[in-house]
């Protein structure tokens, strides 16, 4: 094989870690504009997401003593 020893563990890299992180950018953080677009769903998920992390249910403010409806 004549290519140097160190290809492989760069492509190794590429494959195992840039990869996968383009296509996290891509479907996540890309600014495809505000239209519709195929990574829209995905987006809607993952803000759902942020905002069930982010907030507290009715019991959980009850405990904290926190008073008002949620925004």
């Amino acid at each position: 094989d004549p290519r140097p020893s160190w290809v492989f563990p760069l492509s190794r890299f590429a494959n195992y870690v840039v990869i996968p992180g383009t296509l996290l950018y891509a479907v996540f953080f890309a600014d495809f504009g505000e239209k519709e677009h195929v990574f829209m769903p995905a987006r809607r998920w993952l803000d759902r997401q942020k905002a069930a992390f982010f907030s507290l249910s009715d019991a959980e403010r009850e405990i904290a003593g926190v008073a008002g409806e949620p925004p």
